[in-house]
């Protein structure tokens, strides 16, 4: 069945990649987004409406009843008074109309999962996003309470330098310099923490504790620079845009119904003939296969086809543009991902290099040899590799679940 095949093809494109410790979360998150939970309201009531769709292939039964009149050519045989019966119909051939209506319901339902599907993976970019930033930003302050340790070392060292006489005050003014700068970072990564929180906030209608999301950690190095193949097929906006081009296609052919006859068969039993008689008999029957030809509509159903023709080739744009679309994003994110894993390993390298000028400048300043602008650089240089290398991951993490969602 192509329903089944196509839920198949949607489980098989789910993304597998998440940053480590992120599973909880996620439930959580699917657990309490109101969006999630309206698209699943949304997508069972679109199973109803499929189910309700195939009514029209079962015979019908009415209870029919009330007071008329027959008038006939011979006056004598004239009826009037009260009737009761059963109605029943079946409906044999009606131009495919009915199978093109229960195939557009079929998509319909098809098209109702991928959207909830597509906003299940948008709140987790979202969460991922948000996620990696609070790392990011926790990693920061760590390494802002290690300069500011290292900062008030170098600060006694060169008070003692200045109060030797070995160097003027401008050493000390330097690491004052320094310290205001640290204080300044603080704060703005302060702000920054505290309006991550607010998007933690808007996506789980509460807040989040920093010990579970101190449970959340960057992937390793390898998973995140590897690139996934592009499977076309998986992509969830191509399948979106394909299955609404098979409902243009349904609505087309049932417009086309409009133009062929239709088949029913009916059966009556019960009272048919009017009578005023105070008791009646539901002795009576009638069978019918009913054949009818439209022949005008007032040209609703030539309007209707013209247009179905519109929207398919409307359809057939979309289709054609989103495949464009999904290939041209994940070139650029494998370019990104490949550029920022190369900067990672440079990065490594200069954190390395690094850790050794900044180990051999105070060795040196300590000597007299080097002065304080040159400490302070080099400071600067060995922990702000610190930093670009968690910045570097938190780039890779939100690169790898963008390009994961294109399958």
């Amino acid at each position: 069945m192509k329903t089944c095949s196509f839920l198949l093809t949607l489980l098989l494109g789910t993304s597998a990649y998440a940053l480590e410790g992120l599973n909880p979360l996620e439930a959580k998150l699917n657990e309490k987004n109101q969006t999630l939970l309206a698209l699943k309201n949304d997508v069972a009531a679109k199973e109803q409406i499929l189910k309700s769709s195939y009514a029209t292939f079962y015979p019908t039964l009415d209870a029919v009843a009330g007071w008329g009149e027959d008038r006939l050519v011979d006056p004598g045989d004239r009826h009037k008074g009260y009737f009761g019966y059963l109605d029943g119909r079946l409906n044999i051939f009606r131009g495919f109309g009915d199978s093109a209506i229960s195939r557009q319901k079929e998509l319909a339902l098809d098209v109702a999962k991928i959207e909830h599907e597509k906003k299940q993976r948008e709140l987790r970019q979202q969460l991922i996003d948000v996620t990696s930033e609070v790392i990011f930003l926790h990693r920061l302050q760590e390494i802002l309470v290690s300069e500011a340790n290292v900062t008030k070392e170098h600060r006694k060292m060169a008070a003692k330098k200045v109060s030797s006489g070995l160097t003027s005050s401008v050493d000390n003014l330097e690491f004052d310099l320094r310290e205001e700068e640290l204080s300044i970072q603080k704060r703005q990564i302060a702000q920054l923490h505290d309006e991550a929180h607010q998007k933690i906030l808007q996506l789980f209608g509460e807040d989040i504790s920093e010990e579970i999301l101190d449970s959340v950690q960057y992937g390793s190095f390898a998973s995140l620079s590897s690139i996934p193949t592009y499977n076309p097929e998986k992509n969830l906006d191509l399948q979106k845009a394909q299955l609404n081009l098979q409902l243009a296609e349904q609505e087309k052919k049932e417009g086309r119904a409009g133009y062929l006859p239709s088949v029913d068969f009916v059966y009556s039993f019960g009272r048919l003939t009017p009578t005023e008689e105070s008791s009646m008999d539901f002795n009576e029957s009638r069978y019918a296969v009913k054949l009818t030809i439209p022949l005008f509509s007032g040209f609703d159903t030539r309007h209707k086809q013209q247009a179905a023709k519109s929207f398919v080739q409307a359809r057939k744009a979309e289709s054609l543009q989103s495949s464009n679309d999904s290939r041209s994003a994940y070139n650029t994110l494998s370019r990104k991902i490949s550029e920022l894993s190369d900067l990672y390993k440079i990065n490594e390298r200069k954190l390395e290099t690094s850790k050794k000028y900044f180990e051999m400048t105070v060795n040196e300043y300590k000597r007299g040899i080097k002065n304080s602008p040159d400490l302070v650089t080099a400071t600067e240089r060995w922990f702000s590799s610190q930093k670009r290398k968690y910045e570097i991951l938190k780039e890779l993490e939100i690169a790898q679940i963008k390009i994961q969602n294109l399958n």
